[in-house]
């Protein structure tokens, strides 16, 4: 039975383009990415602008993001197992592949709007064994932004 896993960051401050979150697969598992929100958490208003954001499939062979934290997934049931899949979160320096990326989404939000995008039925991107899916800020903001991100995934298998 699939479980799910939510993983998110609170207060990041971001300045330049970066892997908001990196979910990387784990042996004998496959995750489906559920749904992924961003949003400024600034306790003064920030500067009106549109971020660019992606999500970019990365086939094996993956050198993970560095410069960010290791957060770690959290079951939606709290009597769920651990999670087996890992994140980084706030990748300054961002996630390669030797393989060929592939673009699965790309969104143009508001700053002030933020996104709470969920993937519909039958398109979630998937994560198998040593591949990862990262959600980016593709964009450079103005001003101090602080960020709050969540990504919810679903994991299944071993």
């Amino acid at each position: 039975m699939p479980r799910r896993y939510t993983v998110e960051t609170e207060n990041v401050s971001v300045a330049a383009a970066q892997d908001l979150c990196q979910v990387i697969g784990a042996a004998g598992k496959t995750v489906k990415i559920k749904r992924v929100m961003v949003g400024a958490t600034n306790t003064t208003l920030v500067t009106a602008q549109s971020i660019r954001l992606n999500g970019v499939f990365l086939p094996a062979t993956v050198t993970n993001g560095s410069g960010g934290t290791a957060p770690t997934f959290k079951p939606v049931d709290p009597g769920d197992a651990a999670a087996s899949v890992t994140a980084k979160a706030n990748s300054t320096t961002q996630a390669t592949t030797n393989g060929t990326a592939v673009t699965t989404h790309t969104w143009g939000v508001h700053i002030f709007a933020g996104l709470d995008f969920t993937f519909p039925i039958g398109a979630e991107p998937v994560v198998g064994p040593s591949e990862s899916w990262v959600f980016g800020l593709l964009s450079t903001v103005t001003g101090t932004v602080n960020l709050d991100m969540t990504v919810e995934v679903e994991e299944s298998g071993g």
